[in-house]
């Protein structure tokens, strides 16, 4: 199915919106796309995507994990993924929907594996709370840490994962909800929010 939008080039969904949500209500995990333009980032591994036919979905990154919003690097590491992703056409690989209702998914611009680049880029950990952790992004992350990139030139006191600095300092996630009016290359526009959800993100 293919839509236009005045302010995109046609969007291919592959499978449709619909098919996406029964997906995930139904807690199944084969990953299904979803394209559109990426609106706003909210921090290093969570962003806001809005398609053709305006759904806005909050989308967590898959497989990684970026410092908390009151950790050092914090600010470095969204700006290191509103680089890569603000304002451009994308495409999600959703894969699940974690318990704070956000679409849990590989972000895909141009062929490039945002997830990947932002471990590249020392911006976000491996998510090594996951069991097993994901084996094909060790190595990126054992370079990005072995050439002190991004965070990992920080103080050693300064290099703590997220999921261990959260069970010390739980911090809410700091969502905010507003149109896609005044976002990069977004027009102003009436939007529907698919899984919006500003829950405390540490319970998850």
């Amino acid at each position: 199915m293919t839509y236009r939008t005045s302010f995109a080039k046609p969007t291919t969904v592959r499978g449709s919106l619909l098919s996406v949500l029964l997906l995930l209500g139904n807690g199944q995990v084969r990953a299904e796309e979803i394209a559109g333009q990426v609106i706003d980032i909210l921090d290093g591994d969570t962003l806001s995507l809005l398609t053709s036919d305006n759904w806005q979905i909050h989308v967590r990154l898959a497989d990684i994990d970026a410092p908390e919003p009151s950790q050092p690097y914090s600010e470095k590491s969204r700006k290191m993924l509103s680089t890569l992703a603000l304002g451009k056409r994308a495409t999600l690989k959703v894969q699940a929907r974690d318990l704070a209702g956000r679409s849990v998914a590989k972000l895909l611009i141009d062929g490039l594996d945002i997830n990947r680049e932002m471990v590249r880029h020392g911006a976000a950990w491996v998510d090594h709370d996951q069991d097993p952790p994901p084996a094909h992004l060790l190595p990126v992350e054992a370079e990005a840490k072995r050439e002190r990139r991004g965070l990992w030139a920080q103080p050693k006191k300064d290099i703590v994962p997220p999921w261990i600095w959260s069970k010390s300092k739980r911090q809410p996630l700091q969502t905010v909800v507003s149109s896609c009016a005044g976002h990069t290359k977004a027009p102003s526009c009436l939007i529907r929010r698919l899984n919006w959800g500003p829950l405390d993100e540490a319970q998850y």
